[in-house]
């Protein structure tokens, strides 16, 4: 029983792994792309702070990717903001031959604190076993002035898929499915939920873990693939199982 039950996870491992690295771009732009992340705002958190986890000095620049929040100094805990940061090829500290599609946001460690902790900040969109192996510093040993690499895993599109969708949202499900969220992205048809699953392949029955949505420019166009002529690279959206 023991054998099987460690067979069966070492294949829900390697499925998740593959669906994961399909889900990203293996040809990511060599300049990277332009993404977003939905942050769900907690209880005592405000647009200051969560900016500041994303390297924004001032909050009102969050403004641009969220034209239905009409006040930015003041918003509810339990809505979601949209974040812009560049999405590119990142290494993994402990597995340097791993390369992956994340932006990247460094975190100045506060006494006491470990990854478990750190990754709480984020609300959903890192975990700890993904700072674990983002870092090189032991799970419970994390120097006091030291910092953090956090990275938020990213999607720049798949050419394979579509070449009318280069703007992707990292998306953390909390309990809800991608057909629920793809709803609240306007993808209502069959059609659009099936492009959806090859984006996400094997999140389709998730209620955790992280998907990839297609979404509009600050325009408020989707924004295209790729230009004619821009160059590529290979690295592939690699994620640890949620």
């Amino acid at each position: 029983m023991a054998l099987h039950a460690l067979l069966t996870r070492l294949l829900l491992l390697s499925a998740a792994a593959s669906a994961a690295a399909a889900a990203g771009d293996d040809n990511c732009r060599l300049s990277g792309c332009d993404a977003l992340a939905s942050y769900l705002i907690a209880r005592d958190q405000n647009l200051t702070y969560i900016a500041s986890l994303f390297g924004f000095s001032d909050y009102r620049a969050l403004k641009t990717y969220n034209p239905g929040v009409s006040n930015m100094d003041y918003i509810q805990a339990g809505q979601s903001v949209n974040i812009s940061f560049r999405c590119g090829c990142q290494t993994l500290a402990k597995s340097p031959f791993s390369s992956y599609l994340a932006g990247s946001f460094p975190y100045k460690v506060a006494s006491g604190e470990i990854y478990s902790s750190i990754a709480g900040h984020f609300n959903g969109l890192t975990t700890t076993d993904w700072l674990d192996k983002a870092n090189s510093y032991p799970t419970n040993n994390i120097p006091d002035t030291g910092t953090v690499n956090v990275t938020v895993n990213c999607s720049c599109g798949n050419p394979g898929i579509s070449k009318e969708y280069g703007l992707f949202l990292t998306y953390p499900l909390n309990g809800q499915t991608l057909a629920s969220v793809a709803a609240n992205y306007s993808f209502n048809s069959r059609e659009q939920l099936d492009l959806l699953k090859k984006y996400n392949p094997g999140m389709d029955t998730n209620t955790s873990g992280l998907v990839f949505i297609p979404v509009r420019d600050a325009n408020g166009s989707y924004h295209p693939l790729t230009s004619p002529g821009q160059p590529r690279s290979l690295c592939k959206l690699i994620m640890l199982p949620y």
